[in-house]
């Protein structure tokens, strides 16, 4: 084990991490332009965009055991050239339907690729003992908004959505297969038995971890689906200037995660979280008190600090509980975190319809509390 390789090792991870979002990211930035296409409703749209997370929940489970079998770097080599064919099919969707059917297809290969992400990035962090989670996803991140810059690029020069994402497939095709055949074998092969193919049972710090990042995901989901319509109905915000409150909760998503690290190994894991889940409540209260548009900005920036690191530390720690059964272990605990993005906006939705739209968010504040106080759980400790 080298110097060299380590930094190899984690430059790749980097690199992966940011181009495999890049396509999704451009199909985020023509939702709108799909929409009015198509002529959907709000209450239509929000129908066809349960798709990918009724499609991505369930498929995570085999996702866990296809990644354990085959490895990461082998399984992103497989998977890569469908998931960008799948990501292409919601543009040529003709109505309501078919574009959850779309985003069915594409939420059910998605988690082959987001497991073996993290897997590949967790292994890189035991091996080389090193902490790039929160660097990692900050990438990521970015890779979601440079995909949604090119979408606007694009439309800017009049191209449609699906010649968009059928262009920027056939670029990107070439280029990640060659990213996933640079990345190292992180773990050697070796003989196992049959008692050791076999999976140990799911540790009980799976669940913990889980429930501890879904007090955290819950809290994203709804702020991204309700952040525009908050600014318009609560902070009285311009017409047009409402987008803004995504890029300032995006932003500071993003800045969290590249801080995550540093911080993390300066203070410990423990003080880490408390600080983000802090900071989310203290965003929450801003956002619940309705102080008009300076305000609402201040307080999706706290609330996207907060939640930024939540998620990566999770897979960390949950990579950390055992050396068999990671994939499969990683893949249990994002279906319970992820959970948070189903379950997040519609129940904002529902209260709202009867209060508020600031009061709702009031429903947050419990799951934050409670990942808040067992924020140990994301420290890594309990491997078996």
């Amino acid at each position: 084990m080298t110097p060299n390789l380590a930094k190899y090792a984690v430059l790749m991870c980097m690199i992966v991490f940011f181009a495999q979002p890049i396509h999704m990211g451009l199909w985020l930035s023509r939702v709108a332009e799909v929409q009015t296409t198509l002529g959907l409703t709000k209450a239509q749209l929000a129908l066809a965009l349960l798709g990918m997370p009724s499609g991505l929940l369930p498929s995570l489970y085999f996702a866990g055991r296809t990644v354990e079998k085959l490895g990461p770097r082998r399984a992103l080599l497989i998977v890569f050239v469908p998931m960008l064919l799948a990501g292409i099919l919601p543009s040529l969707a003709s109505g309501t339907a078919s574009l959850f059917v779309a985003l069915f297809i594409f939420g059910v290969i998605l988690p082959f690729a987001q497991v073996s992400l993290n897997v590949f990035a967790a292994q890189v962090e035991k091996k080389f003992d090193v902490k790039i989670m929160n660097r990692a996803h900050g990438f990521w991140s970015m890779g979601i908004m440079a995909g949604s810059l090119i979408g606007v690029q694009l439309a800017a020069l009049g191209l449609t959505a699906a010649p968009s994402l059928i262009i920027t497939a056939a670029i990107l095709t070439p280029t990640l297969i060659v990213i996933a055949y640079a990345l190292p074998q992180i773990k050697t092969a070796q003989p196992k038995t049959k008692a050791q193919n076999a999976l140990p049972q799911i540790p009980t710090a799976v669940w913990l971890i889980a429930a501890v990042v879904f007090g955290a995901t819950i809290v994203e989901g709804a702020m991204i689906d309700w952040a525009t319509v908050y600014m318009r109905e609560i902070a009285d915000a311009i017409s047009g200037s409402e987008g803004l409150a995504v890029t300032v909760f995006s932003g500071f998503v993003t800045l969290g995660r590249f801080m995550g690290d540093a911080l993390n190994r300066r203070f410990g894991t423990v003080f880490l979280v408390r600080l983000c889940i802090g900071s989310a409540i203290s965003g929450l209260l801003v956002l619940v008190a309705g102080l008009g548009v300076a305000s609402a900005f201040l307080g999706f920036a706290l609330v996207g600090f907060g939640v930024s690191t939540i998620f990566p530390l999770g897979v960390s720690a949950t990579a950390a509980l055992s050396d068999n059964g990671e994939a499969r272990n990683v893949s249990v605990m994002t279906f319970g975190a992820l959970s948070g993005f189903l379950v997040g906006p519609p129940m904002i939705g529902f209260f709202a319809d009867t209060f508020s739209l600031s009061t709702a968010f009031l429903l947050l504040l419990p799951g934050l509390m409670f990942s808040f106080w067992f924020a140990q759980r994301l420290s890594g400790n309990d491997r078996e």
